[in-house]
């Protein structure tokens, strides 16, 4: 063993082994200490991350479905004014006797009333081979029956 200036061995004692004192250099105790200095400083990085990055995207999420939120608050609230308003007109009775005539076709005892038709449908005009042929004669086998 070489010695070093300022080091001081400690004298090994043979027995049994159950008293014996560890001989621990100083090297290995800076080993021992830089290996737990890199692992605490992996753990205070990790936790770094875990504290700084991991809630800063469900912090951009939430501000995403906060906004969504919003929209949908300032249409219902549209939708809301508008229900009211209609509920508003409602409580008149011009305009429950307008909506009674115009939806529902009321009339008052002794009034007429009347209901325009839309004009009829053009004829078909559908050309005379076969497909349509049988359509278009009356008198002709329905189509079922002409089937061999």
């Amino acid at each position: 063993m070489s010695r070093r200036p300022g080091h001081r061995s400690r004298p090994l004692d043979v027995g049994d082994g159950a008293d014996d004192p560890i001989d621990v250099r100083p090297s290995v105790l800076r080993r021992i200490g830089r290996a737990l200095g890199l692992a605490g400083g992996g753990a205070a990085v990790l936790g770094a991350l875990a504290i700084g990055l991991f809630p800063t995207s469900t912090f951009l999420d939430q501000r995403s479905d906060t906004a969504e939120a919003r929209e949908r608050l300032a249409v219902l609230r549209a939708q809301n004014e508008a229900f009211e308003a209609r509920i508003d007109r409602l409580e008149s009775d011009d305009e429950i006797e307008r909506l009674a005539r115009e939806q529902y076709n009321l009339v008052y005892p002794g009034e007429e009333a009347y209901a325009v038709l839309p004009a009829p449908l053009p004829p078909l005009d559908l050309p005379e081979i076969w497909p349509f042929g049988p359509l278009l004669d009356p008198s002709a086998k329905s189509p079922v029956s002409a089937v061999p």
